[in-house]
């Protein structure tokens, strides 16, 4: 194919209506996401001073995804993506609203907060089984690559974005202004999905239980290796890389003596990088590239965390998190491209449920790991040490599945 046919392809998918539209309101939901953990961050530490409450009130967020992710991927099979969707976001403008209100008039509490932060959690236990794997669809098979990078750029751009935008509301408003830049920004994306049509897929047997089809799913991955040793290293990524991200707040304010905004720039600089390269990737990205570039940019990026542990200033903390971007890029637009592409169709959904789990449940035992350690060694010290830890955890997965090794990945046209 030509290559300035390949360079349009994302433009191609925008073109279309229905994903258009779709993709706009995973951008607006998924700003609430970046800005929350900045603005809830700052919060926390405000009020509590302890790193470790930073760490348990962001440990609700992903637990859902570890409780729900599995039973979701069913659920959506059973019945229409847009709808689920459209009923949460709906939902999650109201609560956001009730804690803006709650913040106006100084009611506010860190109680009030994890409640809101748990609710957020329910929506992105939905994000790989129902709205990924509906993208997914609205995309079509041959362009499962270009759909799921074009969505990871625009993870990266709302991750930018997101804390900046809470560090500058925190500054002048406070978090109630936060709370209505989410009301806003879910309203924005439940308004989108009611004008976005959507065929349903077909729905399982009948008869079937929801546990005979979790079972099922959980049962496929031994015997689909690339898919198994996908939900393994995001297990990992999610114990020992990405849960750094929750300790910027502490770091920029308690170490490196930052702003709110400042730090906010610092959680989003990673988020700069990984724009431009996942835009690269949803050019360019070819099926026998997928398992490569996974495991390349996980260790990438997992490298990227521990140097991150070292730098004395910000100046030093924004080049290597600047870095970190092109390795978290990578690894996040492969994640779900894998499991469209190598799981069999029947049971797709289902297995991004199984994503979805491994997300919540390596997730929070990240979260609670690194605020262990942050308390009692210091923040910087405590995500360098788990970055190392992941390291070696990936090197023994690539020792188990010889199938995941990037230098064996088949070579598909």
């Amino acid at each position: 194919m030509p290559r300035r046919f390949v360079a349009a392809a994302p433009l191609r998918l925008l073109s279309r209506k229905r994903f258009r539209r779709a993709w706009t309101a995973g951008a607006l939901a998924g700003a609430v996401r970046w800005l929350e953990v900045l603005a809830v961050g700052w919060f926390i530490v405000e009020e509590t001073g302890s790193p470790m409450a930073v760490a348990l009130v962001l440990f609700l967020r992903q637990t859902p995804m570890f409780l729900l992710g599995a039973f979701a991927g069913a659920i959506s099979e059973r019945g229409d993506r847009r709808v689920i969707l459209l009923a949460a976001f709906t939902a999650m403008t109201a609560i956001m609203g009730l804690l803006a209100v709650l913040a106006f008039l100084g009611w506010l509490t860190v109680y009030h907060v994890a409640a809101g932060v748990f609710c957020s959690g329910v929506i992105w236990a939905l994000d790989f089984p129902v709205r990924r794997t509906m993208l997914g669809e609205l995309a079509g098979p041959s362009r499962f690559g270009t759909a799921m990078a074009l969505d990871s750029a625009t993870t990266n751009l709302t991750r930018m974005l997101g804390p900046l935008a809470g560090g500058a509301l925190m500054l002048t408003i406070g978090i109630s202004g936060a709370y209505l830049a989410s009301v806003a920004c879910f309203g924005g994306a439940a308004l989108l999905l009611l004008f976005t049509s959507y065929r349903r897929p077909a729905a399982p047997p009948a008869g079937r239980g929801i546990f005979v089809d979790v079972r099922d799913a959980f049962a496929y991955l031994p015997h689909a290796p690339v898919v198994l040793g996908t939900v393994l290293l995001t297990v990992m990524m999610n114990v020992f890389g990405f849960p750094y991200l929750n300790m910027i707040p502490v770091i920029g304010k308690d170490e490196l003596d930052l702003d709110a905004l400042a730090t906010g720039s610092l959680m989003s600089a990673e988020a700069a990088t990984a724009l431009a390269t996942a835009l690269v990737i949803a050019a360019l990205v070819r099926p026998r590239h997928f398992l490569r570039l996974y495991v390349v940019s996980g260790a990438a990026f997992l490298a990227c965390v521990i140097g991150f542990s070292f730098t004395p200033g910000y100046p030093e903390a924004m080049a290597v998190l600047l870095a970190s971007g092109i390795g978290f890029a990578g690894f996040s637009a492969m994640q779900g491209t894998l499991i469209l592409h190598s799981a069999a169709p029947a049971i797709r959904a289902r297995v991004m449920g199984v994503m979805t789990v491994a997300i919540g449940a390596g997730g929070p035992v990240g979260t609670l790991h690194v605020g262990f350690m942050a308390e009692h060694l210091g923040a910087q010290t405590a995500v360098g040490i788990m970055a190392a830890e992941g390291l070696a955890c990936m090197a023994l997965a690539l020792l188990a599945i010889p199938a995941l090794r990037p230098w064996r990945a088949p070579e598909t046209p």
